[in-house]
């Protein structure tokens, strides 16, 4: 979201981003496009508050002079659907991918889909999203394949991203950034790790939060030494600058879209070891970094050695990412896409 709304203003377009937050006090997403110089407005209407939730943004959507809504996840698709069709605007989603485990989040997943059939145009980031579209009875002429585009900040230099880590500058370092979810499969990065593969110096980095922190962090402290250097750094609203601390991105999802990460790795020049789950097989391949396929853990501890044992070849291959980066998935193309769904989306 950040990154669209910065790659359009960038090219002179108006974008006002209405985040939908539950609590007082300062959010650090908020203030980080406010620093942007984008303009960012909160909602805050309490819990479960839909409907205030949907007139906020009706006024918002009225003052702004907007004509278009873009939504992004299923809260937002419900409150912008329904905000859009009180100013008689029409409502884009961009469908991420579908990751939820347990049955809350798949029933919300259900519901959701129910919506976007109504949705003017639809967004899918991978051809996986967009086959699950069809499926569940999308119209095909609503659907439109616009993979994620990459807008970042410059990350900051080697040594300094390490300091705010904290991490020793001579060390080899695994780093994982995500939310701490059954899907995110940060527990599969723990299971390869384990193995023995990457070397005894290495540090392994977890960025993030979510449910499974503390069982992780369980696990860790049982196992001893083969994860004694497996840290946990926690949520960090600067995660995309800090890319450039690690050797080796670990991406270990069990499911994914067309991760903002990966991209976000390759304009730093970090290489990537993935599972080829949802659109990352699109992104990353042999030549670009290490794709092992999903859930081989044996597979994914064998990349991790290679990559961090063979540095020049790292290099070569983070260095053909981050041409392929700038070839497919730049922020003009990714503009343009998004344009012509905004188009369709406004036609009758």
């Amino acid at each position: 979201m950040r990154a669209l709304a910065n790659a359009s203003r960038e090219r002179g377009r108006a974008v006002v981003v209405a985040i939908l937050l539950q609590d007082g006090g300062s959010h650090p997403f908020a203030e980080r496009l406010k620093a942007d110089g984008v303009a960012a407005r909160e909602i805050r209407c309490g819990r479960r508050r839909y409907l205030a939730e949907v007139r906020e943004l009706a006024a918002i959507l009225r003052e702004t002079g907007a004509s278009v809504v873009h939504a992004h996840n299923y809260h937002a698709d419900v409150v912008g659907w329904a905000a859009a069709r009180r100013c008689g605007l029409p409502v884009v989603s961009t469908v991420h991918g579908f990751s939820s485990s347990d049955w809350k989040g798949k029933a919300y997943e259900w519901l959701d889909i129910q919506l976007l059939k109504r949705f003017d145009a639809v967004i899918c980031v991978s051809e996986q999203t967009e086959a699950i579209m069809r499926r569940a009875g999308c119209r095909p002429d609503r659907l439109f394949l616009v993979r994620n585009g990459h807008w970042a900040p410059p990350p900051l230099p080697r040594a300094d991203a390490r300091r705010r880590l904290g991490l020793d500058e001579t060390a080899s370092v695994v780093g994982w950034v995500g939310r701490l979810s059954v899907e995110k499969g940060a527990d599969l990065l723990l299971d390869a790790v384990s193995r023995g593969t990457p070397p005894p110096r290495c540090d392994v980095v977890l960025v993030g939060d979510g449910p499974e922190r503390g069982a992780l962090e369980a696990r860790v402290r049982a196992a001893g030494p083969p994860l004694a250097r497996v840290r946990f750094a926690g949520q960090r609203d600067d995660a995309p600058a800090l890319l450039a601390a690690f050797d080796v991105l670990a991406l270990s999802s069990r499911r994914e879209g067309t991760p903002m990460v990966v991209l976000e790795a390759m304009g730093a020049g970090v290489p990537v070891v993935a599972f080829g789950v949802g659109g990352v097989p699109q992104v990353v391949d042999e030549t670009t970094g290490w794709l092992v396929p999903p859930e081989n853990v044996a597979g994914f501890s064998a990349a991790l050695g290679d990559a961090l044992s063979r540095p020049g070849e790292a290099s070569r291959r983070a260095a053909a990412a981050t041409r392929r980066l700038a070839e497919r998935f730049g922020a003009a193309e990714w503009l343009e896409r998004t344009d012509a769904v905004y188009a369709a989306a406004e036609r009758p």
